[in-house]
């Protein structure tokens, strides 16, 4: 999460360097070599993160660096909402108040400055390679060839597709596209090659072309990896204009398939121009894409998109199973009844299922399983678990300003109903959504909502009769998120607490919940943005609530409070 806060940390230093307030206040050569700094680390945080689940000491040079954008976005905000007192005061920007504002600042500044400095210093000592949104490393290659000892639960969704396909005939202008969608670790591309390779299909179309897109949805080639699977052998030319001819000649007149399989591209014009050569097959002739975005979905399909559902709890326990136990025909019970509690655990993603599955391979006492039945999936070893950076990987095809969004969901417990407007509200509070030509801030936060949305973050939607957009997170969607946010940030960098009933603390990154309020409890949270107290039996506030000056949203629904100290009012 550090790499996107610090976008947005930068994205606030570069709006106040080249606005008014740096002149009012000064410092406007600090802030500039401040972000001067943050630049530098922020070419190293790709390498930083990946190294981190491996070093404890990067772990916490990543702590450190959290720690001190949040101070620096705690100057920016208080420099913001001193700068609107003053403003609003009789005196206006003559207020005395001013010059000790100034020096309190300055005092800071400084402070802030030689910690900045320290840890951009110490990053030297890590040689992490300088990159930035490098998704061409986190990309994977796939095939045809159905390399799976078994697939368990798909044979409905295989043969009414085969069926689609088959029985589709395509207006002679139009290029019949079927998108597979879905969030990653479902089994898309499995399913796209037991149709691929399906004897309806292979009967049905000639030729049949394979090719693994994923970031690189480049025209040229893409024509010459299609020419090149239907020719078997690579052709001597290098111009997109004769890779477009031949490919042409080759597809004139065939009813073929093509499978895309791992798309990300949602430029609109890249895909038209290699649909314009495409569209030379014959009646019949078909697409079919695997993604796990509906806006490329929506962009490249002409079908119905097809959503693959969970692998019910009887498939998960059988592909287990298998993963497990082999072929191995005497099977400890009890085993069985650790592995049932692990299924469920996987929610129905099959990823999940195999690699856990696959873990317990060669481990028979009762004990190893327990562990793993007991132990959070992201606890795993890394060379162990594929379910990470399988998922990691849609994480980081976010734009940055998303990033963000997406890991604070993560405050909210699993399988809870989130409510849109609710969530749009609490981004807006912890400044996470930057302003957008003339949009009033709730639009861009709902323009974030669709766009998490329809990169299959967000499921089970529904609208309520009043019009209230309602909608969960899977499992191991949320599990991801969690992974983002540290849990090892000290008390004053916390931006949300929730006052809860139950006896209880917990943390996550910037948020903690907390059994009781008390007035000292407020000094402890100095950067407070979000002081949740709803349904709590908090009856009265006392007047230190005043001195939370970074406070944005105060919700105290559903308790006995009737009225707000006069410091608030």
């Amino acid at each position: 999460m550090a790499e996107a806060f610090l976008q947005l940390l930068l994205d606030n230093l570069t709006s106040f360097i080249h606005g008014k307030l740096v002149l009012f206040f000064g410092f406007e050569k600090e802030f500039e070599k401040l972000s001067s700094m943050f630049s530098t680390i922020q070419a190293v945080l790709e390498d930083a993160q990946e190294k981190q689940l491996k070093d404890k000491t990067i772990e916490n040079w990543l702590q450190k660096l959290n720690g001190a954008a949040y101070e620096v976005d705690d100057i920016l905000d208080e420099c913001k909402s001193e700068a609107t007192r003053f403003e609003q005061s009789r005196l206006g920007f003559y207020h005395p108040g001013i010059i000790t504002f100034g020096h309190k600042i300055g005092k800071r500044m400084k402070e802030i400055m030689e910690k900045v400095d320290l840890i951009a210093e110490e990053r030297k000592k890590f040689h992490f390679l300088e990159k930035i949104a490098d998704r061409q490393a986190s990309t994977r290659e796939t095939g045809f060839v159905l390399t799976e000892p078994g697939v368990y639960g798909r044979d409905k969704e295989q043969d009414e597709m085969v069926k689609i396909l088959i029985n589709n005939v395509n207006v002679a202008e139009e290029l019949p596209v079927f998108p597979i969608i879905d969030m990653g670790g479902l089994g898309k591309t499995t399913l796209a090659q037991m149709i691929f390779n399906d004897e309806r299909v292979t009967e049905h179309f000639n030729p049949k072309v394979w090719v693994c897109v994923s970031d690189d949805f480049d025209e040229k080639r893409l024509i010459r990896t299609i020419v090149g699977n239907i020719e078997r052998r690579s052709l001597d030319v290098e111009d997109l204009a004769s890779f477009q001819k031949k490919l042409q000649e080759l597809l004139t007149g065939k009813r073929y398939l093509l499978v895309l399989d791992d798309v990300w591209n949602d430029d609109q014009e890249k895909w038209a121009k290699l649909r314009a050569v495409l569209k030379v097959g014959a009646r019949g002739a078909s697409v079919l894409e695997t993604t796990r975005l509906e806006k490329v979905g929506s962009i490249m399909g002409t079908l119905e998109p097809y959503h693959l559902s969970s692998l019910s709890q009887h498939y998960g326990l059988l592909l287990f199973m298998q993963r497990a136990f082999g072929q191995q025909r005497e099977i400890n019970s009890n085993l069985v009844a650790v592995g049932k509690e692990i299924v469920k655990k996987c929610g129905g993603v099959p990823l999940a299922t195999k690699t856990l599955g696959g873990i317990l391979r060669f481990k028979r006492e009762e004990s190893e399983w327990e562990h793993v039945r007991d132990n959070e999936i992201w606890n795993l070893p890394q060379d162990e678990s594929s379910i990470l950076p399988a998922l990691r990987l849609s994480y980081h095809h976010l734009p940055l300003n998303l990033r963000q969004c997406f890991a604070y969901c993560a405050v909210f417990p699993k399988d809870t109903k989130m409510e849109k407007d609710n969530l749009i509200t609490l981004w807006m509070a912890h400044g996470f959504l930057l302003s957008k030509g003339n949009l009033e801030l709730e639009d861009v936060g709902n323009e974030v909502w669709k766009e998490l949305y329809m990169r299959s973050f967000f499921q089970e939607v529904v609208v309520d009769e009043f019009g209230k957009t309602y909608f969960k997170m899977h499992d191991l969607i949320h599990n991801l998120a969690t992974s983002l946010i540290s849990a090892n940030t000290s008390s004053s960098n916390f931006r949300q607490v929730r006052v809860g009933e139950e006896n209880n603390i917990w943390s996550i990154g910037f948020y903690k919940t907390v059994s009781s309020y008390s007035p000292s409890l407020l000094k402890m949270f100095v950067s407070l943005r979000v002081l949740d107290m709803s349904y709590s039996r908090v009856i009265q506030l006392s007047s230190s609530i005043g001195n939370l000056i970074h406070l944005r949203l105060l919700n105290l629904s559903s308790t006995r409070i009737r009225s707000l100290p006069k410091r608030l009012c």
